[in-house]
């Protein structure tokens, strides 16, 4: 009895052993199955949480740009009622927690020290110098803004905004800077450079790269009026830009 016991041990034994890699191989698997789908599922949280976080990152810039677009456009027509609606509505929510929100604490208060820069000069009616402030602190905005590399084909984008508005700002003042028009071509050139990588309209994409030489050549040769043209085209470009990217 004890031998047959014995050998139905052997047996059973064996066959442990010979099924073992089998079982070990699927639990293997299953857990391999398992971390795969834990993995995916993790990183299209993380994938959902950089759009979500894309999404607010782009709400908060729209907002706190859209003032100063609105003073300068109002300040190169001399429309006192639109800076003073402007300028009021910087100073109301939600754009004042936004600027909070989109700017470490440094950049806040200097942003709050340009706002009453403005300020100063639209009492004093200079509004010829209230459009070149706006601008500058169009730029400073987008240079600064904390969410920058969640959005960064927008922030490229806001720079070719921030090129029209400034170089009709320099045009408007009574001697014209055409050094800086200049500078300001040569480094917004370099932001779209890395921003038409991204844009799939062919078309769209020359249009842009022949702006620029337009813009160089303008620059080159003191044209005020074309240049105002391109400056113009930049600005209406950008809008249909922006729906490519």
């Amino acid at each position: 009895m004890m031998k047959n016991l014995s050998g139905v041990m052997v047996v059973g034994f064996f066959f442990i052993f010979l099924l073992s890699p089998l079982l070990f191989a699927k639990n293997y698997k299953d857990t391999i199955y398992v971390y795969n789908v834990t993995q995916s599922k993790t990183a299209t949280v993380k994938s959902e949480k950089r759009v979500e976080t894309g999404k607010k990152a782009l709400k908060d810039l729209t907002l706190i740009l859209s003032p100063f677009e609105n003073i300068t456009e109002f300040a190169l027509k001399n429309d006192e009622k639109g800076i003073k609606n402007a300028l009021r509505k910087i100073k109301e929510e939600p754009i004042k927690t936004a600027f909070k929100r989109s700017l470490s604490p440094e950049n806040y208060k200097i942003l709050n020290s340009k706002i009453n820069e403005i300020e100063a000069l639209f009492l004093e009616k200079k509004y010829n110098e209230v459009a070149l402030a706006s601008t500058e602190i169009f730029e400073f905005i987008i240079s600064n803004f904390e969410e920058r590399n969640k959005i960064e084909n927008q922030i490229n984008l806001e720079y070719l905004d921030y090129m029209g508005f400034r170089i009709l700002a320099l045009l408007n003042q009574n001697k014209i800077d055409w050094d800086n028009i200049e500078l300001v071509i040569f480094q917004v050139q370099k932001k779209w450079n890395t921003l038409s990588s991204n844009i799939k309209d062919k078309n769209l994409k020359d249009a842009f790269d022949y702006l620029f030489e337009g813009l160089h050549i303008a620059a080159k040769n003191k044209d005020v009026s074309i240049m105002k043209i391109f400056a113009n085209m930049v600005l209406s470009l950008v809008d249909v830009l922006e729906r490519s990217i």
